[in-house]
């Protein structure tokens, strides 16, 4: 068992008066010139003392410190090694604090560390190993940081900063001096236009009393002075709030007002398109004597759409549903997937993507499940926040949605979730938190429903206090369609921007009725100028201004490619018995019954329906509704070709399975059959049960009964009942599977990809098993009107795996299950905590025959008594060759150690005893520690 605590120096000398003034901003007063300065290290240390080394930072108006050629120990169980200082004093001051190397899977690892004192823009990571870009804000000017370990490719590098710059000020750490064209070197160091001088002056960094100084070097580089002129917003070397200041000084009341509300990109009842609108979701004009863009929306929760073709010759990459995502627990999937919807949209006109869905799954009969990213909040947070960085890599504005509790359809503009506040803070508001901080979303969407009685868009409470005060949100909210009531009271409670009211609405509230207001001193004129800076500053921070979309034909085979990577590490093998599958080169006849199968794979319905792609329309046209929130569509991706391609050698039959004796008989003369079930779901309506529709149990049965080799393919919103399941060796979920559906499934059911897709949700037996079993108004045309609330003080925070834990319930299957062709074993769980800070190293191996990738998951077992049993902390997806070994290392969110104290607003380590468990899922520890925490508050 390890205690493990603060060394004295830590524990004694940060304080609360040195965290508000350590590294403060250089201004005239204190002798600071207009400058970014970069302190360099020769190497870290291995302890500090944080008060001397914070007076020492100050003294140097040091705006970031950087240390390269890093080496990180594999383990962790010696009594030498502690996570690093330096990040423990990050913590405690609130800086950023980075640490980026080339090989960030490995446990034992080289790189280098970045700290910065000014807040963080945007940023780099997984999609870009061995590599670190950092947007950095003084208050002023913005400046984009590059640093780069030795390992990291020159070509990769370039595109990096290319991709990320947007014309701002750029430093380039450890770059060699033909990097970039357009900056000037000087030795390691390189700096592009926008600064007016440089100066590099020797230093040596005191770490304490005792200990050799660390040598290292100070960067100074002046700004260049402001461009001016007519347009001073334009100059690309302030930040993003200094720009959007400049423009709306200059603005007319009617300009303001004209930020504040969009139209519906589609035209009114079916009347012509808003002028400048390029067809979709929203529009907002510009204003072009201010050279302000207008703001076009599109729907993209799984893929740019175009809705009824009305873009002609637009299509889009349909991307796996959002369960897909989740369970590969990979968040370069989520990031590459984001990328390509962010870059989709930009290439089709479009600046912002109301993308980002982080509500959780309470219920799987919540029929806008498959936008979602699961059940836990901090894999639907990192997940989702991953995304959102993806889609504003390509300076395309991301929301985030839907802002808060929007956890079930029916009767979503009218119910009302009823939730403590610590429930909803440890629960939907702590993955809304993760995403918000990983993402950096440019807007946030407030949900249709009403949170304990009160309107997600006059929420002041979720919108004011939380999002924009305590999480220092400086973006812009936006309402859902059709999600406002007020204009003073909203724009009071906090929302920016009301979304298409003229449709929507019964009133355009942010227009006449807010200018009201805004005259009569109700609503303040502060106010109205913050909600235009924040709609602004969303925009010039990612690059609307300065990169404005263009209309150009999109990259079909990049989408293809990181659509099935997405069906291939998302779909879950749950059952394989007997090893049924991959189907090897005995299997000779292979018959393939239902789900259209023949033609394509299933996708959810709604507004963020994909209909348009390069493989054209939907290719079972007719399937009822075919009206809103459908058509059912089934995006044009076979399996039944797909197999066919993977496997010439076999014999492979389709069979629609409408009749239930004729599938029999063509199970019966096959060597394997496939069964694929569908199960369809849309925004605006929940399922009315966890059934699948059409007589497809009867079907499964039949064709299991049949034959005793039979496969079931499940493309379902979510968990569905399984009364076959003892009959069926083989269930493989590929939930909504998107444009390359049947590819990724062939490649997973021959064994030319390994199965690695993990549940991101816990899979009940039935409803029985759920908090609420019944509820009134499912489906459509229920037999009882739905109930005005919903109850989710039931369970709580105890979302999923955790109600089971709670309740002593055993799932179907438990969250974070999934097979795999190979096997894994995990050794010498390792760990240790300073401060809020705890890590843990593990071996683990693949035993098996053939290359894989696992799923390391670590749990917290909370102590006996406490209200939540158990919590996710942590996880890292590992490939690995046959019979290699690796040791990683598995880092923990700080929050999810913590309690949320609702008295003082702040996350709370409990001092005590707890578990750590390595598990393959939530239920199925394979390595358990005792630990111990010191108690503490989170920063």
């Amino acid at each position: 068992m390890k205690t493990i605590t603060k060394p004295l120096a830590l524990t004694a000398a940060i304080t609360l008066s040195l965290a508000a003034s350590a590294w403060a901003a250089p201004t005239a007063a204190t002798g600071g010139t207009d400058a970014f300065t970069v302190l360099s290290l020769e190497q870290a240390p291995n302890w500090l003392n944080a008060q001397d080394v914070a007076a020492q930072l100050q003294a140097m108006n040091v705006d970031a410190l950087t240390i390269g050629n890093v080496h990180r120990e594999a383990d962790t169980s010696g009594t030498s090694h502690v996570p690093d200082p330096l990040e423990a004093l990050a913590d405690q001051l609130g800086y950023t604090y980075r640490f980026v190397s080339a090989d960030p899977a490995s446990a034992e690892r080289r790189g280098s560390i970045v700290i910065s004192r000014l807040p963080v823009e945007a940023e780099s990571g997984i999609e870009a190993p061995g590599m670190n870009y950092l947007r950095l804000n003084d208050g002023r000017h913005v400046v984009a940081l590059y640093t780069q370990t030795a390992a990291a490719d020159g070509a990769r590098f370039k595109q990096l900063i290319e991709a990320s710059r947007v014309g701002a000020p750029a430093v380039l750490l450890g770059a060699n001096d033909a990097a970039v064209a357009g900056f000037d070197a000087q030795g390691d160091v390189a700096r592009s236009n926008g600064f007016q001088s440089a100066t590099s002056t020797p230093v040596k960094l005191r770490i304490d009393a005792d200990s050799p100084a660390i040598a290292g070097k100070l960067l100074t580089l002046g700004y260049a002075a402001p461009v001016g002129g007519d347009t001073p917003w334009m100059d690309t070397s302030l930040n993003a709030d200094a720009r959007a200041r400049l423009i709306v000084a200059k603005m007319t009341d009617d300009e303001k007002f004209q930020m504040l509300h969009s139209y519906f990109g589609l035209g009114k009842d079916g009347g012509p398109l808003p002028e400048g609108a390029v067809g979709s979701a929203g529009f907002v004009p510009g204003v072009a004597r201010l050279g302000i863009p207008s703001q076009q929306s599109a729907d993209a929760g799984v893929g740019v759409t175009n809705p009824g073709g009305i873009r002609k010759g637009d299509h889009a990459t349909a991307m796996p549903s959002g369960p897909s995502t989740a369970s590969s627990w990979n968040p370069e999937v989520a990031f590459a997937g984001g990328a390509t919807m962010g870059r989709e949209a930009w290439q089709q006109r479009f600046n912002i993507l109301l993308a980002g869905s982080v509500n959780l799954q309470r219920d799987p009969r919540n029929g806008r499940n498959f936008e979602y990213a699961g059940e836990d909040p901090l894999l639907a947070g990192r997940l989702v926040g991953e995304s959102i960085r993806g889609v504003q890599s390509q300076h395309v504005v991301s929301t985030m949605k839907h802002f808060a509790l929007n956890d079930m359809e029916t009767s979503r503009n009218f119910h009302s979730a009823e939730i403590g506040e610590q429930a909803m803070r440890e629960s939907d508001l702590l993955a809304f938190e993760i995403a918000l901080d990983i993402g950096k979303p440019g807007s946030v969407m407030c949900s249709y429903n009403r949170i304990n009685g009160i309107y997600g868009c006059e929420h002041d409470y979720l919108m004011n206090q939380v999002l924009k005060q305590e999480w220092k949100f400086p973006g812009f909210v936006m309402s859902d369609w059709g999600g406002v009531h007020s204009g003073s009271k909203a724009a009071l409670a906090g929302l920016d921007q009301q979304s298409a009211g003229e449709v929507f609405d019964k009133a355009v509230y942010f227009d006449a009725p807010l200018r009201l207001a805004v005259n009569g001193g109700v609503v303040p004129r502060a106010r109205l100028d913050d909600m235009v800076s924040r709609i602004l500053r969303a925009m010039f921070a990612n690059g609307n201004f300065d990169l404005p979309p263009q209309h150009q034909p999109i990259d079909d085979a990049a989408g293809f490619a990181a659509a099935q990577r997405t069906v291939e590490e998302g779909s879950v093998l749950l059952r394989n018995a007997n090893n049924v599958l991959p189907l090897g080169p005995e299997v000779k006849r292979i018959v393939i019954i239902g789900g259209h199968a023949d033609k394509g794979v299933i996708g959810g319905g709604g507004s963020s329906m994909v209909g348009w792609t390069a493989k054209g329309t939907n290719a079972v046209p007719g399937v009822l509704p075919t009206t809103w929130p459908g058509p059912v569509i089934f995006h044009p991706s076979s399996p039944l070709e797909a197999l066919r391609a993977e496997r010439p050698d076999a014999s492979i039959e389709y069979v629609d399975g409408r009749n239930v004796a004729a599938a029999a008989r063509a199970a019966a003369a096959a060597d394997v059959a496939i069964v694929f079930a569908t199960q369809w779901s849309a925004e605006s309506v929940d399922l009315p049960h966890m059934k699948l529709p059409d007589n497809q149990d009867a079907l499964i049965a039949g064709v299991a009964k049949a034959n005793p080799k039979t496969v079931v393919v499940l493309e379902t919103n979510g968990p569905v009942e399984l009364p076959w399941l003892q009959q069926v060796p083989a269930v493989l979920q590929a939930w909504y599977p998107g444009i390359r559906g049947g590819e990724g499934i062939a490649a997973l059911l021959t064994g030319k990809v390994n199965p690695s897709g993990r549940l991101p949700v816990t899979w009940p037996v039935d409803a029985s098993q759920l908090p609420r079993p019944e509820v009134n108004g499912l489906g459509f045309n229920p037999k009882h009107k739905p109930d005005d609330t919903i109850d989710y003080d039931i369970e709580g925070a105890n979302v999923g795996y955790k109600w089971f834990a709670a309740k002593g319930l055993t799932p179907q299957f438990a969250f974070g299950h999934g097979l795999s062709y190979t096997s894994f074993t995990y050794e010498n769980l390792s760990a240790t905590a300073m401060g809020q800070r705890l890590v843990a190293t593990v071996d683990i191996r693949n035993t098996g025959k053939v290359a894989g990738a696992d799923v390391a998951q670590l749990y917290l077992k909370m102590p006996e008594g406490s209200a939540t049993p158990i919590r996710l902390i942590g996880f890292q997806k590992v490939t690995l060759q046959p019979g290699e070994s690796r040791r990683i290392r598995i880092e923990a969110e700080p929050k999810t150690l913590a309690s949320f104290d609702t008295a003082d607003k702040q996350w709370k380590i409990a001092e005590g005893r707890y578990e750590l468990q390595l598990s393959r899922s939530a239920n199925e520890p394979v390595e358990t520690s005792p630990f111990v925490l010191s108690g503490g508050v989170v920063r």
